[in-house]
Order: structure tokens, then sequence, then C-alpha cells
């Protein structure tokens, strides 16, 4: 009997050592804490900031787009590192280095890797995005954005989504994110804070 055991008890004891119960809750926990709320925290302060600090604004640009792309990255491999011993400490490690002020892990990822690949393939992606906003600005789709926007603005819980960063109700334009006046007046209006800044 002790034959059939010990092998089992091994394989057993060697997962866990190499994955302690409890340990892909807690590292979960850390690289969230880690890598969303602190950086979400700085950031809130970097945009809220007087004078404003566009070094600080620009290194959690930089932060969130690299963010964006590793964890892009990883989603598809998250049923496999789950798997990986350490990941969640390995990955800690690497989330304090992206956004260490000695390190700056971010800005060098991105200055060695995202921009110079940015560089390449720029234009083809600006084709594409400009292509897909055309092809919903089809009058099918027009109107059912329009109807979802009448839907919402008489829907009491709805209706606060339909308000503009300012709180006041918003008018109707041509499209939801296919409004190209509005993607020019986002632009011209960040300047001087479009009214949203709450004073």
């Amino acid at each position: 009997m002790s034959a059939l055991l010990a092998p089992a008890a091994a394989s057993v004891g060697l997962q866990v050592l190499l994955q302690p119960y409890g340990q892909a809750h807690v590292g979960h926990a850390a690289c969230t804490a880690v890598g969303l709320v602190y950086p979400a925290y700085c950031s809130l302060k970097a945009v809220e900031a007087r004078p404003h600090n566009s070094r600080e604004t620009k290194k959690w640009l930089v932060y969130w787009s690299v963010y964006g792309l590793l964890t892009a990255a990883e989603r598809p491999l998250d049923k496999l590192l789950q798997w990986v011993p350490y990941y969640h400490a390995v990955k800690l490690l690497l989330l304090i280095w992206l956004q260490s002020p000695t390190y700056e892990g971010a800005a060098r990822l991105y200055v060695e890797g995202l921009r110079p690949w940015l560089a390449r393939v720029q234009p083809q992606l600006d084709d594409f995005l400009a292509a897909l906003l055309r092809s919903l600005r089809r009058p099918e789709l027009q109107m059912l954005s329009e109807g979802l926007h009448q839907f919402a603005s008489q829907t009491p819980f709805l209706e606060w989504f339909v308000r503009g960063p300012d709180g006041r109700p918003v008018q109707r334009r041509r499209a939801f994110i296919t409004d190209a006046d509005g993607a020019e007046g986002a632009a011209s209006s960040s300047a001087d804070d479009g009214g949203w800044r709450r004073r």
C-alpha cells in the first residue's frame, strides 16, 4: 500500500512546495494593488496636479500603455501561467520595476521596444482604425446608436451614462464613437479642460 501512496504523496508535496496553497490568490491581489490601484491613484494625482506636471503625466501614460499591452499578451496564456511556479511573485517584481522612479522600466520598454514597433506599424493601424470607424457609420448602425441614446436618456438609471463630463445632459450628435467632429472637438478642448474639470 505504501508503494502506491509514496509517489502520490511525493507528487502532492512537490506541487504544494512549488505552488503553495493560496499563493495564487494572494499574488493576484498583490499584483492588482501594485499594478492597478496604486498607478490609478498616481495617474489621478498627475491629472489634478497644479501646476500641471507633464513629466509625471507622461510617465503614467507610458506605464498604462505598456501595462495594457502586457495584459493583452498575458490574457490568452492565463490558464497556462497559473501553473508556472511563483508566477505572481515574478509579475509583482515586474510591475514594481515598470513603475520604479529609479529604473522607470515602463519608459525603457517603451523607448526600446514599443516606440520602434509603433513607428513601423502606425500607418497600417491608422488605416485599419479609419476603415473600422467608416464601417460604423453605416445608416443602420447610426439608427441603432440614436435609439440607444434616446432609450438611455429616458431611463433613470441609464440617463447618468449619457451625460457629459460636467454632468449636464449631452445633446445628441451624429454618432457615438464615430463622430469625426467630436474627436476634433475633444482634441481642441483638451487644452482648456473642455469645462469638465471640477473647480
